[in-house]
């Protein structure tokens, strides 16, 4: 087993801790090279100046429990930083080249989740009235209604340059919180992400982000905290490749209390169908345009070395933008709300395992359960 060789963004030299040996495997009596992609982290055209080094104590790791990361963002209010995402740096910001090398399992274990007790966190309507439409295979826009303007695009700076994932409101005590991926929050090198703002429903303009009301139609929220786990921050585990960002208030509301959140539930059979959504951005896509992919799980993957439950492969053509999009189940066709139980996280980009229409995403076990309940009460 090999664990990930990490490529932080640009500006970063720092790589995490190494547990393993050459990122090589042998098969079939060939030497063999894999390589995956973080997918809000691919490369693209196209770069933006970034307010300048984060001097606050956004990088300074306050563990709050076992296994778990945090940092406090910047001191800049969050005025300034909404200030700073304006339509042409929401356009013009990237997802970020980082690259891992790493073997896959090929679907080798049981369907069984791995011992956890099941826990459901409910879903929140919010006060914001809102329509809803049947599941389906496509999002239209405008994304006015349940679970479109739950959906939304991550902004955040590393290394004086501009960077995209995506994310999905989800309910909790501090009504705060976004699901995503943890590369999305952390470089997997032991530094967190400046700038970090949530635009739930992004682009909900036909012409893309060329305007307040098609680039921010729900308002520029700024985080005020962001935690992933430990293995993902200082080790880069894909495995525990899961984050949660607090977000201020805006307007003197709370997102969930505003807009509504998903559920999030954990430890549940891996045998499950998955609403997957998020912003790809990498050709054949352009980030303005949210996408689902509606699939039940193909296998289990083992992308790299360290603790944590085997990933899940699900079939996707999502790209690079999308990580940490939610992947929803139980989403009812009334309400439009539903359990965040994965997100999209990684996939195989050379190689045997390469596979376009493949994506893994964590499976959300104790590991999950563990850091959604240090954050929920930040």
């Amino acid at each position: 087993m090999t664990s990930p060789s990490f490529s932080p963004p640009q500006g970063r030299s720092c790589r995490p801790r190494s547990r393993s040996t050459s990122p090589t495997r042998k098969l079939a009596g060939l030497l063999v090279t894999v390589t995956t992609t973080a997918l809000g982290m691919m490369s693209l055209a196209g770069s933006a100046q970034a307010a300048g080094p984060d001097t606050s104590p956004a990088n300074v790791v306050s563990p709050i429990a076992a296994n778990v990361a945090s940092a406090s963002t910047s001191l800049l209010s969050a005025a300034v930083v909404e200030d700073y995402w304006t339509p042409q740096r929401m356009s013009s910001a990237r997802p970020a080249d980082t690259k891992f090398t790493a073997q896959g399992a090929n679907g080798t274990v049981a369907t069984t989740a791995t011992g956890g007790k099941p826990v459901t966190v409910a879903a929140a309507a919010g006060t914001l009235p809102a329509t809803t439409e049947a599941l389906r295979a496509s999002v239209t826009r405008p994304y006015t209604n349940r679970p479109d303007r739950l959906n939304g695009k991550v902004f955040f700076s590393s290394g004086g340059t501009n960077y995209v994932c995506s994310g999905t409101v989800v309910d909790s005590n501090n009504k705060d919180m976004i699901d995503t991926a943890g590369h999305c929050v952390s470089d997997g090198a032991g530094h967190f992400y400046s700038n970090w703002v949530f635009v739930p429903g992004f682009s909900s303009n036909a012409t893309g982000c060329t305007s307040a009301a098609g680039c921010y139609p729900y308002g520029k929220w700024a985080a005020r905290r962001l935690t992933t786990t430990s293995e993902w921050h200082y080790h880069g585990n894909l495995k525990q490749d899961l984050g949660y960002a607090v977000l201020k208030t805006l307007n003197g509301q709370h997102i969930v209390t505003y807009l509504g959140g998903q559920g999030s539930i954990f430890n549940q059979s891996r045998a499950q169908t998955w609403n997957a959504f998020g912003y790809p951005q990498v050709a054949p896509f352009n980030g303005y345009d949210q996408k689902v992919s509606i699939s039940g799980r193909f296998g289990d993957d083992n992308p790299t070395a360290g603790a944590g439950p085997l990933t899940i492969s699900i079939a996707s053509n999502l790209t690079g933008g999308s990580s940490g999009g939610g992947w929803l189940i139980r989403q009812s066709a009334t309400t439009g709300l539903g359990y965040v139980n994965g997100h999209n996280s990684y996939r195989y980009t050379s190689g045997p395992a390469a596979n376009s229409n493949r994506m893994y995403g964590p499976y959300y076990g104790d590991e999950a359960l563990s850091l959604f309940n240090s954050t929920k009460m930040l």
